[in-house]
């Protein structure tokens, strides 16, 4: 639903004057962070040639765009990154001289909203000008707070937030990713979900209707417009003198956007069940909405990334410490990274409970290395990074090309590691441990921006709250919204 904004008188302007009338003002009840300002112009601009755009008098970090109208409709600028429920001072600018002010009052914010994260830079003009996208949610609660797009500052420019229709696991925002549309791509509630800016579905999957027991983690846009998520895969298992057990494997799905389930890869199909590693009888457990029974957590899948020139997935398991490169076509494993796969390792070391494999330009593969669930290494040692590896499968040896250098810590669960736009390294620590042994008790989540050429490397970082956590944060080059330049 629109409501419409008080206008103030335009200023004197250029003769002649290119605004007709008044200028209105439309605020969005879903996302009141962003406002139209619509008007008429006074002589037709079909070739878009009339510079037009808005600038916040008090905020330097509030940006605009030119709206493409529809037939008959008015012109509109569109402003974005407003805080909420504050007066703001505005001018429009229409051609090289010709400013009108307009005085508003966004709506008041959405529940859970935060307007700024603590940040600390040890070289400003070394930080990515990238927003940063993240899903930021509370401990032991049935009600994340929502997903975030923060400045360099830290201030929050873009925030959707809502409570969940379920609880537990599904109630987290995962997956975060922005289209080329400016539209974002996530999974909640056991549905597949593209939202727009203003936090209006344009897309819901759910689970269920594909057949699958529920969507976790991921899911990515293929080349030719189909999804492709993570799901469960139930089966019990015979394990000799343990007796039969009830065991969660994963499930990759791929679907189109019409909701047709059209290929699927099944971890029990390829994997060998009895290895397992320590957390099979830990504390995770997933539970078969089916049945309501309780399975060990054999794979737990993370993370996916394809690859179009190889038709290749390459999905992240934590729960056996391997990265899988997956042929699409066939569903055969072509290789599995990490300890006891396919790769010697000539340089470094190996990842643990990894998370976020991400390929870069150069071939090599950037991850997020937990460090915890190495056998050999008491928890009080551990520690997490981002590491990136060179892998050659012609020798099917793998070299640690870097990692990170902080001082150490341990975020025991999630984390993510990406390239910004400006080619340095983004890293989310996703849960820190203030102590090992008790890795809940007043941890936080950290975003880190890195760059791999200074030492110390860390440029940039922000910290959220104690008590909060975060699976996801990605660098965006545009606000969401805002479509990619097609160039």
């Amino acid at each position: 639903m629109l409501s419409l904004g008080s206008v103030v008188a335009c200023s004197a302007a250029a003769e002649p004057a290119l605004l007709v009338g008044e200028i209105e003002v439309i605020h969005h009840e879903t996302q009141p962070m962003v406002v139209d300002l619509c008007f008429e112009l006074s002589e037709p601009d079909p070739d878009r040639a009339i510079l037009v755009t808005a600038v916040d008098l008090d905020d330097p970090g509030v940006v605009s765009a030119r709206l493409s109208p529809l037939d008959g409709d008015p012109e509109c600028v569109r402003v974005r990154g407003l805080e909420p429920g504050v007066e703001h001072e505005l001018e429009l600018q229409l051609g090289d001289v010709e400013r009108h002010g307009v005085s508003f009052t966004t709506l008041a914010p959405l529940p859970g909203y935060l307007d700024s994260f603590a940040v600390s830079s040890a070289d400003a003009s070394a930080a990515s000008d990238d927003y940063r996208l993240f899903d930021l949610s509370v401990l032991f609660s049935d009600e994340p707070l929502g997903v975030f797009a923060v400045d360099n500052q830290g201030v929050t420019r873009w925030y959707l937030g809502g409570p969940p229709m379920s609880a537990g696991l599904p109630a987290l925002w995962t997956g975060l990713s922005l289209r080329d549309n400016g539209e974002i791509l996530l999974l909640r509630d056991d549905a597949a979900l593209i939202v727009d800016e203003l936090g209006i579905e344009q897309l819901r999957i759910e689970a269920d209707t594909l057949g699958v027991p529920g969507f976790h983690h991921d899911i990515l846009e293929l080349p030719n417009g189909n999804f492709v998520a993570l799901s469960f895969s139930f089966r019990d298992i015979d394990y000799g003198p343990e007796g039969v057990l009830p065991v969660a494997g994963d499930r990759i799905v791929e679907f189109t956007p019409a909701g047709e389930l059209v290929w699927s890869w099944d971890s029990f199909d390829h994997l060998d069940t009895n290895r397992r590693v320590e957390d099979f009888w830990g504390t995770f457990v997933i539970v078969n909405p089916a049945t309501g029974v309780e399975h060990h957590d054999w794979t737990h899948a993370n993370g996916l990334v394809y690859e179009p020139s190889r038709d290749e997935l390459l999905v992240s398991l934590r729960h056996q410490d391997w990265v899988l490169a997956l042929d699409r076509e066939s569903g055969q494993i072509r290789w599995r990274l990490g300890p006891e796969g396919d790769f010697s390792l000539s340089a470094g070391s190996w990842f643990w409970h990894q998370h976020s494999p991400q390929w870069q330009a150069d071939g090599s593969l950037l991850l997020y290395d937990n460090g915890i669930g190495d056998p050999a290494l008491p928890i009080e040692q551990a520690r997490s990074r981002a590491v990136r590896y060179v892998l050659d499968t012609a020798s099917m040896t793998a070299t640690q090309a870097w990692e990170d250098d902080a001082a150490p810590f341990l975020s025991t669960v999630a984390g993510d590691a990406d390239r910004t736009s400006d080619g340095t390294m983004l890293a989310l620590d996703s849960l820190i441990a203030v102590d090992p042994l008790d890795p809940l008790a007043g941890a936080y989540m950290r975003i880190r921006e890195l760059d791999p050429s200074a030492s110390p490397m860390q440029v940039w970082s922000l910290t959220g709250p104690v008590g909060r956590f975060a699976y996801r944060a990605v660098p965006i080059n545009r606000l969401v919204g805002a479509a990619s330049d097609p160039r």
